[in-house]
């Protein structure tokens, strides 16, 4: 992704780099904004990372998350029985990110569950989905991923195949303070 992000012209002061979000390598109080997009259910230690937001941000400063949670429903759910188990264990539920936040010294602004597309049709999805790119997908066994992608074709034929697909993402803004 980041040899992706350095491809594209950068305009204004943008600087890529790659490490650990429990370690980021910036100094105290350097930024206005910290934004993650569907990271938070890969981080093993959400506390720390919330206390390095809280370091790296200037009084006032927000961080915003944006990451499918426990209750936020995805079309993959439907089809791939063995993500269940997953599901059930990996992604944070809402309290926990706004708990873990809270305690981390900042105060919640905005939470909003969003609809987004994630595939302009059916069969875009479908195809979408054998690359097995998404990080759930990837953790399956192959006889469960095979499964799932028998029952996105066979089932699939019951959803309007031009209809776009959506899936939920909440979005969270905390503000730092003190």
């Amino acid at each position: 992704m980041v040899d992706q992000a350095r491809r594209k012209p950068a305009t204004g002061n943008v600087v890529y780099q790659q490490g650990s979000a429990e370690a980021l390598s910036l100094p105290n109080g350097c930024a206005d904004l910290v934004f993650t997009s569907m990271v938070y259910h890969h981080l093993s230690n959400p506390t720390a990372v919330a206390s390095e937001c809280h370091r790296v941000l200037r009084k006032g400063g927000h961080v915003c998350i944006r990451n499918g949670t426990r209750e936020s429903d995805f079309p993959h759910r439907h089809f791939f029985p063995a993500l269940e188990a997953l599901v059930d264990f990996r992604p944070p539920s809402r309290r926990d990110i706004e708990a873990v936040f809270t305690a981390g010294g900042f105060r919640p602004v905005v939470h909003q569950v969003v609809t987004q597309v994630t595939a302009p049709d059916w069969p875009s999805f479908i195809d979408k989905s054998a690359l097995r790119a998404d990080s759930f997908l990837a953790r399956l066994s192959d006889d469960g991923f095979q499964q799932g992608m028998a029952a996105l074709r066979t089932r699939g034929d019951m959803i309007n195949q031009n209809d776009a697909v959506t899936e939920e993402i909440d979005w969270f803004v905390f503000l730092r303070h003190g």
